[in-house]
């Protein structure tokens, strides 16, 4: 009776050795089969309990680059729709400058004159339209609401020609003491040419002449003075200094507000023939608002901005634009040219916050790439490994079943053999 007990718990201890190790062999195969079935190697934060926090962290890093790269392209998309629109105002400038050159021609009538105004009028308020109407996504874009740029006050455009001895017939130092161009001033064009020379009595005669874009101004004013060679100083009139400039000039023949002080350049005999105009231009105004903010993703707070200026005729400087005398002519041509140059300026720094997004798009790719290649890394499976395992696994199931029931039967026939022993 014992040696049948110490062969049975033998083959007993045999067949529970074996049913541990299948256990965990099954235990491993489950989790091969996961693995293999998902492609990952870490399913459950037991897989890798590190390795699942730092393949989370990567995968939010690569989850807000892919968004962000998506928000940069909308914001692209913007830009360029404003670029088109800009485009558009500025085949309406030119329009307006080639109007503008053809009625300073005396070949016109004053009904085709009539007509070119008309047309003016109507392309500015086109312009405006377009200003004010260009959106992306319900988000205006061209009425300085995505801008941070401050609008600029009432200013001059100087053109100055160059004196024979280098400077120039208006000082380009209007003079601070004065209020040359308060808020409510009219738009004004001002003119200084240098007539002649008369060697007699040494002196030359000027001619200063100021007028306006606006019909509020009243007629053009025009006054002819003497100047002595070689002197920056009417005859008569008190030399510049501080507060005291050479002309103050006001609107409708002097009963308006004073529009314009400025102290004029030393000039000579050399200089007949020369001149120089002033031309203002009113306060600029942009919507409330402030640059676009663009999230890139790549960290907390990393953001892109984008500036879109406003391009409303007032802050072109072609809110008004009168053709008229030569004065007004010059004054709405100058006009022109500044708008233009100011929308080009425009349009180039559009193009360049374009070219700046597409290449924060493009290194946003590439973060995303190398971010996610990062998380595979540490999260996807080696499959050549881990079918290498599953076969081993599967083997050793299949030999660890086969060695349960072998231990059964020979634990059987022992137990028979032993039975039938003790019986003979």
């Amino acid at each position: 009776m014992e040696g049948r007990r110490t062969t049975s718990m033998d083959v007993r201890g045999l067949t529970d050795t074996a049913l541990l190790a299948g256990w965990r062999t099954q235990s491993s195969l489950a989790s091969d089969t996961r693995r293999l079935a998902s492609g990952l190697r870490i399913n459950t934060a037991a897989d890798d309990p590190s390795g699942l926090a730092i393949a989370e962290s990567l995968a939010s890093k690569v989850a807000g680059l892919d968004q962000g790269i998506h928000e940069i392209q909308n914001a692209s998309n913007a830009l360029t729709v404003a670029d088109g629109a800009m485009s558009t105002i500025g085949e309406m400038l030119q329009r307006m400058r080639a109007l503008v050159v053809q009625a300073r021609s005396d070949l016109m009538s004053t009904s085709d004159k009539g007509n070119v105004q008309l047309e003016l009028n109507q392309l500015r308020l086109e312009i405006d339209n377009v200003a004010q109407n260009t959106s992306f996504n319900g988000r205006a874009l061209l009425d300085g609401s995505a801008s941070s740029q401050f609008p600029l006050l009432a200013r001059q455009i100087l053109i100055n020609s160059q004196l024979a001895g280098g400077g120039t017939l208006i000082d380009t130092q209007i003079d601070p003491n004065q209020p040359n161009v308060p808020t409510t001033a009219p738009q004004f064009a001002n003119s200084l040419s240098v007539d002649s020379y008369d060697p007699v009595t040494d002196t030359l005669t000027i001619t200063v002449t100021i007028g306006s874009q606006e019909t509020s101004f009243g007629p053009t004013q025009t006054v002819s003075l003497q100047v002595p060679n070689n002197s920056n100083t009417p005859t008569l009139l008190t030399p510049p200094a501080p507060g005291l400039p050479t002309f103050s000039q006001f609107s409708q023949n002097g009963a308006g507000p004073q529009v314009l002080s400025f102290n004029m350049g030393t000039i000579s005999a050399a200089d007949v023939g020369k001149s120089s105009l002033i031309v203002s231009l009113p306060n600029q105004y942009k919507a409330p608002g402030s640059a676009l903010q663009v999230n890139s993703g790549d960290a907390e707070g990393a953001v892109i901005s984008v500036d879109i200026p406003a391009m409303s005729t007032v802050n072109l400087g072609v809110n008004e634009v009168i053709i008229g005398d030569d004065l007004q002519n010059q004054a709405a041509e100058y006009r022109l040219d500044y708008a233009i140059t100011t929308l080009g300026g425009v349009r180039a720094q559009v193009g360049a916050q374009t070219v700046s997004l597409q290449e924060a798009a493009n290194g946003g790719s590439v973060a995303s790439v190398n971010t996610q290649a990062s998380e595979s890394a540490i999260r996807d499976l080696n499959v050549g490994a881990a079918v290498t395992d599953f076969t081993r696994d599967q083997i050793q199931n299949q030999f660890q079943n086969r060695l349960v029931a072998d231990a059964e039967k020979l634990s059987q026939n022992v137990a028979t053999l032993v039975s039938l022993s003790i019986v003979g």
